[in-house]
């Protein structure tokens, strides 16, 4: 074999590789603005920085040109090549066809990606991250880092804070009138009363014979009970069920979770199951209808495609708590999908994702794909 053969099967190899490790970086392709972004002509995102070049109005449209991981905040640089312009009475407005970086915040967007398909990505760290691997080759740009994907330890360092213990008057605690500062009061008692070393006596009788005769606990069963009977008489699912990882999991879902949601399920879903111990590593995918593949390549089974549970699962309140929901959409193929986490079982509870649903909140025009649990 010549050298030159050689090194075509090196490269080739390379590109595998990194095509398989980073996911599809020819994924990312567009984006769409949903705020007012300043345009500037370099990658200085500091409020003094005179590099402005104008104002990118909401609803501007462009294709991703090159992206840059930032070595202070961790976010994102973006050049774009604007390919639509919204409206906006200010006066410095860009044309199309122009050339401009815009700034991404993983914790507050002002935009969204899409793919060469035009599905929208659900973890743009995934998609940023491959792509600014693909253009940062050879020499970093100045202000820029590496970029990677977030480990366990960023993952728990980045998670909000807990919320306060809400302080209760034990008094009210113990009496639902809250006229009274005591659970109950005697006007009558005294402790000048007759009797009272008999009547002692006669109380701590009293207690032995109840105690005597209280049942004792009973050893605990090898598999939690379960409130679902459904899953009583399938041990694994009530293992993986009440595992101290899925209930970690929802924790840190519950922790982190938006009022509302900002189309990023699958990245929240992601960081939730990495924080909670489910998965060792940050899940590769960049689209929620993606995640049966990436979860069973971890070790994660589909209750769906199993023979011993498909018949017992017809809809989303069916899945066993802790199971990781994936939906495809019900008409697009092509469509991002969606993703999120059972809190409980049955009807209790709900799932969440980027935010919480409650079961009384249906999805609208979403199939249920994949019910996924670890055994």
């Amino acid at each position: 074999m010549s050298l030159f053969s050689r090194c075509l099967h090196i490269f080739l190899a390379v590109l595998i590789f990194s095509s398989s490790a980073f996911g599809a970086w020819e994924e990312l392709q567009d984006l769409v603005v949903t705020g007012d972004l300043n345009g500037r002509s370099s990658l200085d995102f500091r409020k003094k920085a005179r590099n402005v070049q104008f104002l990118v109005p909401q609803g501007s449209e462009g294709t991703v040109v090159e992206t840059r991981k930032l070595a202070k905040t961790g976010s994102y640089g973006i050049k774009v090549r604007l390919t639509k312009v919204g409206e906006s009475k200010a006066k410095n407005l860009p044309k199309v066809g122009d050339e401009t970086w815009v700034y991404f915040s993983q914790k507050d967007p002002w935009l969204t990606l899409k793919d060469k398909e035009g599905a929208e990505v659900q973890d743009p760290e995934v998609a940023l991250t491959s792509k600014a691997i693909k253009d940062g080759e050879g020499l970093p740009a100045e202000g820029t880092v590496t970029p990677h994907l977030p480990t366990k330890d960023e993952v728990l360092r980045e998670q909000k804070p807990e919320p306060a213990p809400v302080s209760e008057d034990p008094n009210l605690a113990k009496n639902s009138d809250p006229t009274k500062t005591e659970g109950s009061f005697c006007a009558e008692c005294s402790t000048t009363q007759p009797g009272t070393t008999e009547q002692n006596r006669k109380d701590i009788g009293e207690v032995a014979k109840e105690v005597d005769s209280t049942p004792r606990p009973q050893p605990r069963p090898q598999v939690a009970d379960i409130p679902s009977e459904k899953w009583k008489n399938f041990p694994s699912v009530a293992r993986y069920s009440t595992s101290r990882s899925v209930e970690k999991s929802i924790k840190y879902g519950m922790r982190n979770k938006e009022a509302r949601s900002k189309k990023l399920c699958y990245r929240y879903v992601k960081r939730a199951i990495l924080g909670g111990d489910l998965v060792n590593d940050y899940l590769p995918g960049a689209k929620a209808v993606n995640a049966v593949g990436d979860l069973k390549r971890r070790g994660f089974i589909n209750m769906m495609e199993d023979p011993r549970y498909k018949k017992l699962i017809k809809n989303p309140q069916d899945a066993p708590k802790g199971a990781i929901l994936v939906y495809r959409h019900g008409t697009d193929r092509k469509h991002a999908g969606h993703a999120e986490i059972k809190t409980d079982w049955g009807s209790k509870g709900g799932y969440v994702s980027d935010f919480y649903r409650p079961t009384s909140r249906p999805l609208y025009n979403r199939v249920l794909v994949g019910v996924m649990i670890k055994e």
